[in-house]
């Protein structure tokens, strides 16, 4: 165990960090999940880590839905030939 380690519902945050990953992925156990819940319900340091982990695995999945823009220079020739080949 690490010096600022807890062991808190019979977790250690070492394991909360190891299982925080499949946490938010749905992947754990429900038993396993509750531990996990119960732990972080009353450990400071996990609940501030985990909400920030949290956002950021938000974050790169909403970025990942998203497509990447086209850059100007390649959108505007895709226009010239689309318009080019409608004869307008």
């Amino acid at each position: 165990m690490r010096p600022h380690d807890r062991q808190v519902a019979g977790l250690s945050c070492a394991e909360v960090m190891v299982d925080l990953s499949a946490y938010l992925d749905g992947e754990l156990s429900p038993e396993r999940a509750g531990q996990l819940e119960a732990h972080v319900r009353d450990c400071q340091a996990c609940a501030q880590f985990g909400a920030g982990f949290s956002q950021l695995i938000a974050r790169v999945r909403e970025r990942l839905t998203q497509p990447d823009p086209v850059p100007t220079d390649v959108a505007t020739r895709l226009k010239a030939r689309l318009d080019a080949s409608r004869g307008v």
